[in-house]
């Protein structure tokens, strides 16, 4: 992709980010963070993702449900299949935690078990791409009054953050853990 459209497309993601309400945070790991990375282990194949939290009180599995639909098309690049029930495709090492509602860091979500935080009108977000126990990227979001799955902000804040946990910047070099666990299974 050249830079033009490249620019464009990040153009309007912030503007996205400035119409919906949705306040967030994003980082990447800089020493192990790479979009080519992000691409490799799951372009055209499901993605794990893990559901933490419930905020709206509702059956869990169709509240996973929700939030993987609405990660469906979010990120940069060729799809990937956001799901919670992964088939053979997945990389078995890489997966997608999003915390609803929690008092972990998101930094931390890839090792610690949920951890729940304060319940209120403010509805809160805590995603991070992990590999194994390790956290490539992260992002933290808020938005103010959302009433379930439905309400067009739940929409908005979910599209944001995989938007922002998935960005398109590329490292130099492509990451070695040591033994060349880096290839896709």
């Amino acid at each position: 992709m050249s830079l033009k459209p490249l620019l464009s497309l990040v153009l309007a993601a912030a503007t996205l980010g400035a119409c919906s309400g949705v306040h967030l945070q994003s980082e990447v790991a800089p020493s192990t963070y790479d979009y080519q990375n992000f691409t490799l282990y799951h372009a055209g194949r499901d993605t794990l993702v893990e559901v933490q939290g419930n905020p709206f009180n509702m059956n869990s599995a169709v509240f996973a449900k929700a939030v993987t639909d609405h990660m469906q098309g979010a990120n940069f690049g060729r799809p990937t299949n956001f799901t919670t029930t992964p088939g053979p495709s997945a990389e078995r090492k890489m997966r997608v935690v999003m915390a609803f509602n929690s008092a972990a860091d998101s930094q931390d979500l890839c090792t610690a078990g949920f951890q729940p935080g304060a319940v209120g009108r403010v509805l809160s977000l805590k995603a991070t791409w992990c590999f194994a126990d390790r956290a490539d990227s992260w992002v933290d979001a808020t938005l103010d009054g959302v009433t379930s799955p439905q309400h067009p902000g739940f929409h908005d804040i979910i599209q944001e953050v995989v938007l922002n946990l998935f960005p398109p910047q590329m490292d130099t070099e492509t990451i070695r853990d040591g033994g060349g666990d880096d290839i896709p299974r």
